[in-house]
């Protein structure tokens, strides 16, 4: 039996177990340029600016009982972004996300004494549909198991060669659509519970609001000579953010969406 090693790779998808090869009878190629419009570029386009809000509730248990909590430092991380275009919408895309807030806890178990500190990591994950304001360039591919396939007549007339078929199979190699996190901030409410007889607590209980900004970026071929972006100004599609009309960055956003708080 193989040794499983792709497990923990750390640089994403493991490579797909080796099969046999076979040496070919011959090999021949043509390869044709052909002519593109003056500035042809491949640039990352900001498809959209996303508000991303996950309520997440977690026990934490302290290693040692708790007087009181000094301070809690927190630090948000994503693991995972991933995005596929919506398959009943033109204007939508799955969004998948997997993150994690790390957490220092800070705390005395005695009106005097060290402070103690205590690191814990609380995984999130969550999706949603997201409203997209640039056209995706993603195409289908067909599938292995439905191939076109061409059948020739058997030299009696009567049947198909078995001994001679055809087919045309095809394969898209589309420009993932990726994240890039911008602003992240955590609303959160702490609860102490399970007291000993000397009113110190051993578990927290807390009611996270976990907000991500972040852009969500595709590689396009795009002329220099058109204006950019090319997409007709929409709205930002925001509900709870009354944003103006005119272009904005996502760092504008962000201080409109904390200015409003």
């Amino acid at each position: 039996m193989k040794k499983n090693t792709g497990c923990h790779n750390t640089k994403g998808c493991p490579p797909a177990p080796q099969c046999d090869k076979v040496k070919p009878i011959s090999v021949s190629c043509e390869a044709k340029g052909f002519d593109i419009p003056p500035l042809t570029i491949d640039v990352p386009v900001v498809l959209s600016h996303v508000k991303l809000q996950a309520n997440v509730e977690a026990n934490i248990n302290l290693p040692t009982p708790a007087r009181e909590v000094k301070v809690i430092k927190k630090n948000v991380s994503l693991k995972q972004c991933e995005v596929i275009k919506h398959p009943y919408s033109l204007d939508k895309v799955k969004v998948y996300v997997t993150g994690v807030v790390h957490k220092n806890i800070q705390y005395v178990d005695a009106c005097s004494g060290y402070v103690r500190d205590y690191s814990v990591d609380v995984p999130f994950t969550c999706s949603d549909d997201v409203k997209i304001f640039e056209y995706v360039d993603q195409h289908k591919s067909q599938k292995s198991s439905d191939n076109a396939e061409f059948k020739f007549l058997a030299d009696d007339m009567h049947s198909s060669d078995r001994c001679k078929t055809g087919s045309f199979t095809y394969e898209f190699f589309n420009e993932p659509i990726e994240c890039k996190l911008v602003y992240a901030d955590v609303f959160e409410l702490d609860l102490s519970k399970d007291f000993d007889r000397f009113n110190r607590f051993n578990k927290i209980t807390e009611k996270m609001d976990i907000n991500l900004w972040f852009k969500l970026l595709q590689t396009q071929e795009r002329f220099r000579d058109t204006p950019y972006p090319t997409g007709t100004p929409m709205a930002d599609g925001f509900e709870d953010e009354d944003f103006a009309d005119e272009p904005m960055t996502i760092m504008d956003r962000i201080k409109a969406s904390l200015n409003a708080k």
